[in-house]
């Protein structure tokens, strides 16, 4: 498995294919069925990066065409099934071919837009088609409208028997309105175009008379009038009856153009099942163009020596959350290779984002999607893994630390193949000495694996090895730290606002440097007492 579904939420893998906006049913079958291209697939992960880059061309050049394409497809249903019935044999429903003529003719209009693009050398995997031989046959009037019923062209009896009920409806029709023009005559009263008279409740005499005509035959009453309706003759019976035959032979004769034109749809199975597949992809495809158009992303790099390099790379969530708070992302760079990497710095110090995005940013290029970032290279991996920080299994009554262990020994199988393990604070769920040596050890046999492996940690010491390269939050500089102070004293900034002087890169520090004590200076930037305070610097100092 390349990533578990908890690495892959907790790396908010959701989030990105969210704002994946598919419109056909079959590129969200895609999409939900998207798989990450595996070491081996250089070749077809660059295919797929070469069509986003000309996608995504194609959006800033030619938008309202690329517009145009997408709203096709929002007109495009799921058929799979319809079809699956024509490859059994199946006879489809008047309501099956119409929704079939409604597909190959957006297949036309879609062939027709696509060449607008110009894209020449557009592959044909991605390239819908038209299919004038269904669309021929599903309208044989040729009149070029989307609507469709049984028409009389598909058969000559069919359209005999049609001329047939409609002469003897014709022949119906006559009767009646001989036989109304009779009552009326008769009646001196006027009757309604259906051959219905209302008659008052209160003209008792008439009700009567029109009871005894033979005629006109009682049909229903309300609590103020009666309805009386023509009777029909023994001819018009006649006549109902022929037509009621004659439908029966319509059907039947219906049953067979069905099953004709079934028949025919058939022979064309295979290129519309081409079609199919060549919507969905384009469908997704244009969906990652208008994703790395969206989020400023780039082409990601392969390379085929082991390592990641993110030039200024982006947490598209947390960025998006900030930016409704009228707030900035800090881009972040690191260039991490085979082996361990300790990242520290302050609680607060957005260690944990920088994880985060380095397991986002290397999951989505897998995926074949544009990086937010301004350059990222990277080799394939064969898995990912992520163990984030205070997690904990309750439905194996399981502590914080050992639910934390429980899914760092799964990683541990692996890290002997190519892979990213990124972990978050190891061992904060144990007690400090023991945690300290548990994370040394565990350091101490992933440097020597073939994974690429950085961890968060706020033990000094896990640094010192000439093997693990040192990462650090840059933080509040001493410069900064007494221009807060002073404007927090002077009231001109509120604690809240502390973050936007945080500096949230990461550098290279020298192996010896000691994991940041910034909790002691931003408890004394929040006010607590400083008699509290010194003690605390004391004690740190006594215990060094």
């Amino acid at each position: 498995m390349f990533i578990s579904k908890e690495s892959a939420e907790n790396l908010d893998l959701d989030f990105v294919f969210d704002k994946l906006t598919v419109y056909t049913p079959y590129g969200e079958n895609l999409k939900k069925n998207i798989r990450p291209f595996r070491k081996g697939e250089k070749e077809q992960l660059n295919e797929e990066l070469n069509r986003i880059e000309k996608i995504v061309g194609l959006i800033k050049r030619q938008r309202y065409t690329v517009i145009e394409i997408r709203n096709y497809f929002k007109h495009i249903k799921d058929l799979t099934l319809t079809f699956q019935r024509v490859k059994d044999d199946e006879v489809l429903s008047v309501i099956e071919l119409y929704e079939i003529k409604l597909f190959v003719g957006i297949l036309s209009k879609l062939y027709l837009s696509i060449q607008k693009l110009n894209w020449d050398d557009m592959p044909d995997d991605i390239k819908p088609m038209p299919i004038p031989e269904i669309e021929n046959l599903l309208d044989p009037q040729k009149t070029g409208t989307t609507t469709f019923y049984i028409y009389d062209e598909y058969s000559e009896k069919l359209a005999s028997i049609r001329k047939e009920i409609k002469e003897i409806e014709n022949k119906i029709n006559i009767e009646k309105k001989k036989l109304k023009a009779k009552v009326e005559d008769e009646l001196g009263l006027k009757l309604r175009p259906t051959g219905e008279i209302i008659i008052s409740k209160d003209k008792s005499e008439l009700i009567e008379k029109l009871k005894s005509h033979d005629l006109l035959l009682y049909s229903m009453e309300t609590y103020m009038n009666v309805t009386f309706k023509l009777r029909c003759t023994e001819y018009i019976d006649e006549m109902t009856l022929k037509i009621q035959d004659l439908k029966e032979l319509e059907e039947e004769e219906e049953f067979k153009v069905r099953e004709y034109l079934s028949r025919e749809i058939k022979k064309y199975i295979d290129i519309i099942e081409k079609n199919i597949s060549a919507i969905g992809k384009l469908d997704l495809l244009m969906a990652k163009g208008y994703h790395a158009v969206g989020f400023g992303g780039v082409r990601p790099d392969i390379s085929d020596k082991e390592g990641i390099y993110i030039l200024n790379g982006r947490h598209i969530k947390v960025e998006q959350n900030l930016r409704k708070e009228g707030k900035e992302f800090t881009p972040i760079t690191v260039n991490l290779k085979k082996g361990v990497t300790c990242i520290t710095g302050a609680n607060m110090g957005g260690k944990t984002v920088a994880l985060k995005l380095i397991g986002m940013l290397s999951a989505m290029a897998q995926y074949g999607l544009f990086v937010p970032a301004e350059k990222m290279k990277f080799s394939l991996k064969e898995y990912i893994f992520f163990s984030l920080g205070d997690m904990q299994s309750t439905d194996m009554g399981l502590s914080t630390f050992g639910g934390e262990i429980m899914k760092i020994k799964e990683a541990i199988k692996f890290s002997h193949k190519s892979g990213l393990i990124l972990i978050d604070e190891l061992a904060r769920g144990t007690n400090p000495k023991e945690g300290f040596a548990i994370s040394k050890a565990l350091i101490n046999y992933l440097k020597k694996k073939n994974a690429i492996t950085v961890i968060t940690t706020h033990f000094d010491g896990l640094t010192l090895d000439k093997d693990i390269k040192h990462l650090q939050v840059k933080g509040i500089s001493e410069k900064k730290f007494e221009e807060i102070s002073q404007k927090l004293l002077k009231g001109k900034i509120g604690i809240e606002t502390l973050h936007h002087y945080m500096d949230y890169r990461l550098e290279e520090v020298d192996k010896a440097k000691e994991v940041p004590k910034d909790a002691i200076r931003i408890s004394r930037l929040m006010g607590l007492d400083e008699e509290i305070l010194k003690d605390a610097e004391k004690i740190l100092k006594d215990n060094e």
